[in-house]
């Protein structure tokens, strides 16, 4: 089942929450950047609620992003 998604710094993150065995969850998390590239990133574990797995989804993307964006902010391009 796909989640509302969200915008967080200009990337829209899309989490995916999906049912396994013995009624546990587990989950993914798409993310499309400003220049419209995504990435998708799956979430080690399995989750007694739908919500619990929605939320590390959407650390683990956020987490992404920030990594991210250090990189970019000290890259410096030389000619």
């Amino acid at each position: 089942m796909q989640t509302e998604d969200m915008i967080y710094r200009g990337c829209v993150i899309r989490p995916l929450v999906t049912t396994a065995e013995g009624g546990r969850y587990t989950a993914a998390a798409a993310v499309t950047d400003r220049e419209g590239e995504t990435r998708t990133f799956g979430v080690e574990g399995d989750f007694a609620e739908p919500q619990e797995a929605r939320d590390q989804a959407v650390e683990l993307a956020i987490a992404w992003i920030h990594r991210r964006n250090v990189v970019s902010d000290h890259y410096v391009r030389r000619s």
